[in-house]
C-alpha cells in the first residue's frame, strides 16, 4: 500500500496542471461567448470576479451555446 501511495504522489502535481489548464481555458470560453458587454477578456474578466449578476449572465451564456 505504501509503495502504491508513493507512486501516484508524483502524479498529482502534473494532474493539478492540467486541471487548471483546462478550468483556465473553460473561463475564457464562457468570457468569450457572452456578448452583452462589449469589453476586453480582461476587463469582462475583472467583472465576473466583483459582480455576481454578470457571473450569473456569464454563466447562462455558456450554457446555452
Amino acid at each position: 500500500m505504501l509503495l502504491f501511495m508513493r507512486i501516484n504522489v508524483g502524479f498529482a502535481p502534473a494532474t493539478a496542471l492540467v486541471m487548471g489548464a483546462f478550468l483556465r481555458r473553460l473561463a475564457l470560453n464562457a468570457l468569450n461567448q457572452e456578448s452583452t458587454y462589449r469589453r476586453s477578456l480582461a476587463q469582462k474578466s475583472k467583472r465576473a470576479a466583483m459582480d455576481n449578476n454578470y457571473m450569473i449572465a456569464v454563466l447562462k451564456a455558456f450554457c446555452q451555446a
